[in-house]
């Protein structure tokens, strides 16, 4: 069950909503522990919520009353096309809001993606190797708030400028509970594969070389803090 707090400036000032993404038979006792503090929700956003429908890549057209859908957006679909068109969403992805404030510092990152010969053809994607654990990133975050509660801290990376890929992709998130007033280190890990492209040339996954941005953030619009790693 999904849900999460959501601030809703344009309606009234200091207006919130409890947004349950898909009701299921105890979505009434989630409403009420949420309503009367006795549970800090966490939820995030799985999608981006627009200003309207034209801020979306993507219409379904009719054809005489058949759906055409040609899928010519790519790679860009939902934050990532608001990201590389720059446009501003309603909500973001991964948006959600606690009782409690969280602060995030001391962003480490460590190991290298190198070592590696990519393989091509069918079932590449499926090398052992490709998908083997070469980075840590550590961060720590603080509850600074005086509620306990679970924060969801999300990983996004964006490639060198050559890998035509979008501004920012997710590859990482944990949901962390964190008592008022303490502080936890968080560590994600990355492989291989979560620095690789799809090259339709060469038919294989591969690394772009040059300098890949790690983004640590609350959503994909809320970065606390920034790194790099070369490849």
């Amino acid at each position: 069950m999904l849900l999460f707090l959501r601030l809703w400036p344009k309606h009234r000032l200091n207006s919130y909503e409890l947004w349950n993404g898909l009701p299921a038979q105890e979505a009434g006792n989630a409403f009420v522990d949420v309503l009367y503090g006795a549970y800090n929700p966490s939820g995030r956003l799985p999608y981006t919520i627009g200003k309207s429908v034209n801020d979306y890549s993507a219409q379904v057209i009719y054809n005489n009353n058949v759906a055409q859908i040609p899928y010519s957006e790519g790679l860009f679909v939902d934050y990532r096309h608001f990201d590389q068109a720059n446009v501003q969403p309603r909500f973001e992805f991964g948006f959600g809001l606690s009782f409690t404030n969280f602060t995030y510092s001391g962003l480490s990152i460590g190991g290298s993606t190198g070592g590696y010969t990519p393989t091509s053809g069918p079932g590449s994607s499926l090398d052992s190797g490709l998908h083997e654990k070469v980075v840590n990133v550590a961060f720590t975050i603080r509850n600074s708030g005086d509620v306990a509660g679970n924060e969801v801290p999300q990983l996004y990376l964006t490639f060198p400028s050559a890998a035509q890929s979008a501004p920012r992709n997710l590859k990482g998130f944990d949901n962390v509970f964190i008592a008022a007033g303490q502080s936890k280190t968080v560590t994600l890990q990355l492989s291989r594969f979560d620095f690789s492209v799809w090259n339709p040339a060469t038919q294989r996954w591969e690394i772009p070389s040059g300098q890949t941005t790690v983004a640590i953030g609350a959503s994909s619009r809320d970065i606390r803090l920034t790194g790099s790693i070369q490849n």
